[in-house]
């Protein structure tokens, strides 16, 4: 997992690294190399044994050359632990970045009266990060888009925590990229699902056309999704002037 054998491994460094090294060899990534599904598998075993402590405690009573953990240990329904990580994450998300995005989102309304975002807007752009949870639940489309941009929002988090505090300056900049990458999270979902829809229409009659709508994506209605396109490319902008 590369992650260092200490007595304690934080739960959140444990989930990144899984995330990190699953999307190096996802099964949809190489679906004709049986190498890679073993990789995953080896993965989702890792992750098993040291995500609980008294399977992590026998990990550390041996030494590292001698106790064997995949033979040990069954494997794991791989694709319940790959969705339970990224359905983990996301919910933590929500628990505790919404409030910040929120804040983000009205200083964002306030300096650009031009968007007209408003209260009603900012609530639409969070019940569609809230609607993203049921979706995921039963849409496997959706968890293999979120592992992609989850992936990459943790590494943004690891890289805020390590700054200094006294960073102001680059401390606003990823503050800024998180909001950035949390509002995107519908858009990717929605972009997914679109090509999706138009793999199983085209398989169906072998014609794209009719894919999607004037009034509604496949996730949202259009009016919120032009506003969180919007609202992506202010904060691009924001971000930029930081940097």
């Amino acid at each position: 997992m590369g992650i260092h054998r200490t007595s304690r491994i934080d739960k959140m460094t444990l989930r990144r690294a899984y995330l990190t090294r699953s999307k190096a060899c996802h099964p949809d990534k190489f679906p004709d190399d049986p190498e890679a599904t073993r990789a995953f598998q080896k993965v989702s075993v890792a992750y098993d044994v040291l995500s609980k402590p008294s399977s992590k405690r026998l990990y550390d009573s041996q030494p590292p050359q001698s106790y064997d953990i995949f033979a040990t240990r069954p494997i794991p329904p791989v694709q319940e632990t790959f969705r339970s990580v990224i359905i983990g994450v996301f919910n933590d998300l929500l628990d505790g970045d919404l409030d910040m995005v929120r804040s983000l989102l009205r200083t964002v309304n306030d300096l650009n009266p031009s968007l007209r975002i408003g209260e009603e807007g900012i609530n639409s752009v969070l019940v569609s990060l809230q609607a993203i949870r049921e979706r995921a639940l039963t849409c496997r489309t959706c968890i293999l888009a979120l592992h992609h941009e989850l992936t990459h929002l943790l590494e943004v988090q690891r890289a805020f925590h390590d700054l200094s505090y006294f960073d102001i300056r680059r401390r606003s900049c990823l503050t800024i990229r998180l909001a950035r990458l949390t509002v995107s999270l519908p858009i990717a979902l929605e972009r997914a699902l679109t090509e999706q829809n138009a793999d199983d229409i085209y398989a169906a009659d072998g014609t794209r056309d009719g894919v999607g709508g004037a009034d509604r994506t496949a996730l949202m209605n259009a009016r919120v999704y032009r506003l969180l396109r919007g609202l992506v490319h202010v904060l691009e902008r924001m971000e930029h002037v930081l940097k």
